[in-house]
């Protein structure tokens, strides 16, 4: 009887001793579910606060690219100021600063490092005042506990002192302009239920070479240095077309025998790559040449009219001709001289869209849609024989844009068309317009917002005609012209990394 309340006893001391090892068990397993639902929160704490310093590194690098855009047009419209500089002095009676060859282009380069710093100088303008909102922080949504905060601002590529950040020390500007690159530090802390996280991003801006293009510039007639009498408006506009064939013409130009300007009558099945072929075989040069064709899709386009490269040739159509008109953005290198007027009621888009120069000219232009992406494209309109009431209408938007002109004779053209143009007009990048008039008193404004800077920066009066002929592309007689470089367009050329 005592054995058996023995027995009883010891597995009373086995069930509790089995109680005890599993409420351990549950203890521990409990302990660490507990820790490693510590450890996810922390994660995700972690990865909040590292997209909250993501938005803030997006911001900021948007922002600054953004000013980065604004800046360079700044400074695209200060080279063109700084330009007309050297022509007003060429225009002057006191020619002592640019009556030389060295002088002028002494003048540039001084203009070009003047740009540069100035490219410069604005950056640093914008860094300091990103310096100064250091510590603030940005909340981009409402109802979370997510900020983001920039901590640092800092030059990487050059040696300075806040002193001279903060003053825009010339050392400071000159030492970046040197090195042709600016580097710029950010740091900025994200943080998501006080969880903060630092993000290191850096950004390189790259200085442009040169803020002038010498392949595109502005000539300023000086004096006459032959005995031709001024270009003038039957120059163009030929009272009858050329009767010699271009064979012929050719013949006699190699035989020297041949009086310029050199004009001939293409027709039938003749064409006009086959002329300049032989033209360049002789040795003589294509821009001499003005050839009038009576049928532009057969003398001028061979299997198709696409990039049809003139080679600097003079083509002359008349009016009426639809392949001429229908073609015009296929053009390359060349001018197309259309005896009359220009009409139409579509759009006359993408013109010089081959990014080769071309030269187009007409005597009226009646247009019922869009001129717009006019590039690398010089349009003139010159107006009629007799009279000044020739049209110059565009029903729609009308843009002139990169290294492109609108030129015109002002005395020839109806004013109410001159005034519609001078409030509907836009003008951008390099484009220009340069007017001819003979009335000292008659100018060309544009008008609405900001008028006067704008005239001042794409407006430009020519009182010579054979200057005004020359600026816009067809050159007839032998003058002594300057070349004055034109602003370049640049790129902000911006990039950017992020440090995690």
């Amino acid at each position: 009887m005592i054995y058996m309340r023995n027995e009883k006893g010891y597995a009373l001391v086995m069930v509790l001793l089995l109680t005890v090892l599993v409420l351990g068990i549950s203890a521990t397993f409990l302990a660490g579910s507990l820790n490693n639902a510590k450890q996810e929160k922390a994660v995700d704490l972690s990865n909040q606060s590292i997209a909250a310093a993501e938005m803030g590194v997006l911001y900021y690098s948007t922002d600054f690219e953004r000013s980065l855009d604004l800046i360079k047009q700044e400074v695209l419209n200060q080279t063109r100021l700084e330009l007309d500089k050297i022509v007003a002095c060429l225009y002057s009676s006191n020619k002592a600063a640019c009556d030389t060859s060295a002088e002028r282009k002494s003048w540039e380069q001084s203009i070009d490092l003047q740009m540069k710093q100035l490219y410069v100088k604005k950056i640093l303008i914008k860094v300091n005042e990103l310096i100064k909102i250091n510590g603030t922080a940005t909340e981009p949504f409402t109802s979370t506990q997510t900020k983001y905060t920039p901590e640092t601002w800092k030059l990487l590529n050059v040696t300075y002192t806040d002193a001279e950040l903060t003053t825009l020390s010339n050392a400071l500007i000159d030492g970046i302009v040197n090195k042709g690159i600016l580097e710029l530090k950010m740091e900025v802390e994200g943080t998501s239920l006080s969880s903060p996280k630092t993000l290191n991003s850096l950004f390189t801006v790259n200085i442009p070479a040169s803020f002038l293009n010498p392949g595109e510039v502005y000539n300023v007639d000086q004096e006459i240095i032959s005995g031709k009498e001024d270009a003038a408006y039957r120059d163009i506009f030929k009272l009858a077309s050329p009767t010699q064939s271009c064979d012929t013409l050719l013949t006699n130009v190699i035989a020297d025998t041949a009086i310029a300007p050199y004009e001939c009558k293409m027709t039938g099945d003749q064409q006009l790559s086959v002329f300049i072929a032989k033209v360049k075989a002789a040795g003589k040069n294509p821009v001499d040449f003005w050839v009038h064709v009576d049928d532009f899709q057969k003398n001028v386009c061979t299997s198709n009219c696409n990039s049809i490269d003139f080679l600097g040739t003079n083509v002359v159509v008349k009016a009426t001709d639809a392949g001429a008109t229908s073609n015009m953005n296929n053009l390359v290198n060349g001018n197309l001289i259309i005896n009359g007027t220009l009409s139409t009621g579509q759009n006359m888009n993408n013109l010089g869209k081959n990014m080769s120069k071309q030269t187009i000219v007409l005597k009226e232009m009646e247009i019922g849609g869009n001129i717009k992406n006019l590039y690398y494209t010089n349009l003139m309109v010159l107006g009629n024989e007799s009279g000044n009431d020739a049209r110059l209408y565009v029903g729609g938007q009308f843009q002139i844009d990169n290294y492109s002109r609108l030129c015109m004779d002002i005395d020839r053209i109806r004013q109410t068309d001159l005034d519609r143009l001078a409030s509907t007009i836009e003008v951008t990048n390099s484009g220009m317009i340069i007017y001819y008039s003979s009335d000292a008193s008659k100018t060309f404004k544009l008008t609405g917002t900001d008028a006067v800077n704008r005239t001042a920066l794409y407006v430009k009066r020519n009182t010579n005609y054979a200057t005004f002929l020359e600026n816009c592309g067809i050159s007839i007689k032998s003058t002594q012209t300057v070349p004055i470089s034109s602003p370049i367009v640049i790129d902000t050329d911006f990039d950017f990394e992020v440090d995690y």
